[in-house]
């Protein structure tokens, strides 16, 4: 792998520049010329200006392909930006996922993949946590209850591999399909140099969690987490700490995301949590890991909130990776958010 094909990380986060990552969107789909190509699911998507990028972008002879949630939780959020996209049109390429009519209501599963795939300069995609959630003017009470992304902390890993860009771009194009979980390409694990990609839904969701078995002396973890539930992950963590494995974990301050039960049983099982709590309400959305044991250092990172709906529901990208850039970026993002908390405690 070149140095121009190393992948790079991105955050976004109250010591960002406001709007970081979505400014970061808006100037990637404005370097693509005619004949280009953007390939995008998101999930929350309000950001007007970004929508009129992307129809300008298309309006110039660039293809554009997005995927959508038409019913995320907080349920007609996306409206504004689904309907001025469908009124100016992108040849086709816009996908709203709905409801389908013969599912009990609250079990749909949603598309809650963030993937940002570009041609040009040269192809690339970007995954992680980052929605382009926010807009001006701001709806208060929107950005109450579903969090103000634009400065909260938020990361995007950007991949350069062509194996892994065109795996990524092919998932995204196949969303529409009933049947994808499946699939036997949904289920095997894309491989790169950089980077391995698991998709949701799957038949086998016991991706990270098995790989955390046997936690003990020596081994250390920490991470990042906005969604964190009782599940095999709490239980792999818990069991670890009490074998003597290190454990550092910082999660959202609400406790819909991340019920009070867990603190406490993650606490007394020796594992080292705490809430982040912006004192202007900014949430903590980033989602990653840092497992290390023995010699080898793993990243674990992507949409995957680690509850029950994304592990059997949701479209999901959950990656893998134990390239030195990026283990080392998001173990220094965790250092940074630890001493911010740190202070928040003060």
């Amino acid at each position: 792998m070149s140095e121009g094909d190393l992948p790079l990380v991105h955050f976004g986060g109250p010591d960002r520049p406001s709007r970081y990552l979505r400014q970061l969107l808006r100037d990637r789909i404005e370097q693509q010329p005619p004949g280009a190509e953007i390939i995008w699911a998101t999930y929350y998507f309000r950001d007007r200006d970004l929508a009129d990028c992307l129809i300008a972008a298309h309006d110039r002879g660039v293809r554009v392909v997005l995927h959508v949630e038409g019913r995320p939780r907080r349920k007609s959020v996306n409206d504004a930006v689904i309907a001025r996209l469908r009124a100016q049109g992108l040849g086709g390429g816009l996908h709203v996922h709905e409801p389908a009519p013969w599912l009990p209501s609250g079990i749909h599963p949603h598309l809650h993949s963030k993937i940002y795939a570009f041609s040009h300069p040269r192809p690339s995609v970007l995954v992680g946590s980052f929605n382009p959630s926010g807009d001006i003017p701001e709806d208060s009470e929107v950005i109450a209850e579903i969090g103000n992304q634009d400065r909260g902390h938020n990361m995007l890993v950007e991949l350069h591999e062509p194996g892994l860009v065109g795996a990524l771009g092919d998932h995204v194009r196949a969303l529409g399909d009933s049947a994808l979980r499946l699939h036997p390409r949904q289920n095997r694990p894309v491989v790169g140099e950089s980077a391995t990609a698991w998709f949701y839904p799957r038949l086998c969701p016991n991706v990270i969690d098995h790989r955390l078995a046997g936690l003990g002396d020596g081994d250390r973890v920490s991470g990042a987490i906005s969604h964190l539930k009782a599940g095999p992950l709490t239980a792999a963590l818990i069991s670890g700490a009490r074998s003597g494995a290190s454990i550092r974990l910082i999660v959202h301050d609400t406790v819909r995301r991340v019920p009070e039960a867990i603190i406490t049983e993650l606490s007394e099982a020796g594992v080292d949590i705490a809430r982040y709590a912006h004192a202007e309400g900014f949430p903590l959305h980033a989602k990653f890991l840092i497992v290390a044991r023995k010699a080898a250092q793993t990243a674990w990172f992507g949409s995957f909130n680690h509850n029950s709906r994304s592990r059997w529901l949701n479209h999901e990208i959950l990656l893998a990776s134990e390239h030195p850039a990026i283990v080392t970026s998001l173990a220094r993002r965790f250092d940074e958010i630890a001493a911010e908390v740190a202070l928040q405690k003060v």
